[in-house]
C-alpha cells in the first residue's frame, strides 16, 4: 500500500513539474499554511542495500543533504515551538513556512542529520522514545521483526497469530500491522519469544542504534529541541488508561530532567491518536501534539493533532518539492465537498 501511494504521489509530482507548477508563483505557498516534515532515520545510501532493519524509516543521507539545501535556500524553516505559537495565537505563517521533525531518537540523527542542520543553521525538533535512549532497551520491536527476515527466516510461528510468511516485504509489513493490535508488553513478549525460538540473541548493534543523553545535550546546545514520544513507543489507543498516562507523563519528565529544558511538544507513536489520548496529553501540560495526517497546517488546525508529511527513501527531489507545494492540499480538498460547502 505504501508503494502504491508513493507511486501515485510521484506521478502527480511529475505531472505538476512538467506543467511548470513546481516553480514560480504557482508553487509559492501563501502565509495561511505551513508544512511540518517528519523524518526518522538518515543513513548513507550505500548502507541501505544491506540494511537489516525497517527500511521504510530511512532517508538516504545524500537526499537529506539535497533537501536541506533546498529548504535553506527556498523556504523559511522555523522552530516547531514557534510554528505552534503562531497557530495558537492566530498569527500568520511566513511564506514557505516549514518545520522539521524527527521521531524515535536514532543515533544517525546525531551522526548524519545534525551536522547538516547545524551547517545550514536549521532548527529541528526530535521526539524521543525515552526508554530507548542509549540503546538500553534493545532494538525497537519492528526492527527485531525485520531482523528475522534479514537472518534468512522465510516463515515462522508467532504466538496468537499462527504461521506467518516473511518471504516478501508485503508479507512482513502485514505481520507488522497485525502486531500493532496488541498492547506493547504483549508485542515485546511475543517478539522476544519468537527471537529466542529462532536462536537469535540480543543484537549487539542496539547499543549504538540510539542517541545517548550526552549527544542529546550537545544537540540541545546546538539549537535542536526535543519533545516526548512516550517511553516504549506504545500505540496509546491500544493501551490501558493507566499505561497511557504513565507513558505520556514519564517521557516528558525524562526529557526535561535530562535536557534541563521544558518539554512542551508531544508526538503520538505511529501518529495514532484518539480522544482519550488527546485529553491525557493536554492534561499532562503539553502545548501541542503531532499526529499522522499528511496535510498542511492551516489556521484553525487542531493543536493536539497537527499533521505532518513523512519523508523516506521513496521521496526524490520532485516528490519533495511537491510535498512542500500547496498542490497536494488543493487536491485533497477537491474530495472534501462537505468542507467546501460549509456543511
Amino acid at each position: 500500500m505504501a508503494d502504491i501511494r508513493a507511486h501515485a504521489e510521484l506521478a502527480l509530482a511529475w505531472a505538476f513539474r512538467l506543467a511548470g507548477r513546481l516553480d514560480g508563483p504557482a508553487a509559492a505557498p501563501c502565509d495561511s499554511r505551513a508544512v511540518i516534515l517528519a523524518y526518522h532515520r538518515v543513513l548513507p545510501r550505500d548502507s541501505i542495500r544491506r540494511f537489516p532493519f525497517l527500511e521504510d524509516l530511512v532517508t538516504p543521507l545524500e537526499s537529506f543533504k539535497t533537501q536541506m539545501d533546498f529548504l535553506s535556500l527556498r523556504c523559511r524553516v522555523v522552530p516547531l515551538e514557534q510554528l505552534v505559537a503562531m497557530l495558537r495565537d492566530g498569527g500568520k505563517f511566513p511564506p514557505r513556512c516549514v518545520g522539521i521533525t524527527f521521531d524515535d531518537g536514532y543515533a544517525d540523527n546525531y551522526l548524519h542529520a545534525y551536522p547538516i542542520l547545524k551547517r545550514h543553521g536549521l532548527a529541528a525538533t526530535i521526539f524521543l522514545t525515552t526508554g530507548f535512549v542509549g540503546g538500553r532497551s534493545g532494538l525497537f520491536w519492528w526492527d527485531e521483526v525485520c531482523r528475522w527476515r534479514a537472518s534468512g527466516v522465510k516463515s515462522l510461528e508467532v504466538e496468537g497469530l499462527g504461521r506467518r510468511s516473511l518471504a516478501t516485504l508485503a508479507q512482513r509489513d502485514r505481520l507488522l500491522a497485525e502486531m500493532k493490535r496488541f498492547p506493547m508488553d504483549e508485542i515485546v513478549r511475543r517478539v522476544h519469544g519468537t527471537s529466542s525460538r529462532l536462536g537469535l540473541g540480543a543484537d549487539p548493534r542496539a547499543a549504538g542504534d540510539f542517541m545517548t543523553w550526552e549527544q542529546i545535550r550537545e544537540m540541545r546546545n546546538g539549537g535542536i529541541s526535543f519533545g516526548a514520544h512516550t517511553v516504549s513507543h506504545c500505540l496509546l489507543p491500544v493501551e490501558s488508561p493507566e499505561r497511557r498516562i504513565l507513558e505520556i507523563r514519564r517521557s516528558r519528565a525524562d526529557v526535561e530532567r535530562e535536557t534541563g529544558r521544558p518539554c512542551r511538544l508531544f508526538c503520538y507513536p505511529n501518529g495514532a491518536a484518539d480522544a482519550p489520548s488527546e485529553a491525557e496529553v493536554r492534561a499532562a501540560g503539553f502545548e501541542a501534539a503531532m499526529a499522522a495526517s499528511p496535510r498542511d497546517v492551516v489556521p484553525g488546525a487542531a493543536l493536539y493533532r497537527l499533521p505532518r508529511k513523512v519523508l523516506n527513501y521513496r521521496v526524490g527531489p520532485t516528490a519533495f518539492r511537491f510535498k512542500l507545494s500547496p498542490h497536494p492540499e488543493r487536491i485533497k480538498r477537491l474530495f472534501e465537498p462537505a468542507q467546501r460547502s460549509g456543511v
